[in-house]
């Protein structure tokens, strides 16, 4: 993370949702039991908070950018 000393937030990858759950009675070797709170997928990913505000940003200037040309 950059050497920071800052820790690492856990998004979907999916939907970008913060929101990740984590059931330890569904993990397994392969799987941690984590999943998005919001719609269930286990695309979970991790960075700095920095970076994930920086793609939120970028995600909703494209939204904007879409309804402008609607």
């Amino acid at each position: 993370m950059g050497g920071t000393g800052e820790e690492a937030v856990y998004y979907c990858r999916d939907c970008h949702s913060l929101c990740i759950v984590v059931d330890e009675t569904l993990a397994s070797d392969m799987w941690d039991g984590s999943y998005c709170g919001k719609c269930h997928s286990t695309n979970i990913g991790e960075c700095s908070i920095e970076e994930w505000l920086e793609v939120e940003r970028r995600r909703e200037q494209r939204r904007k950018e879409i309804e402008w040309n609607r």
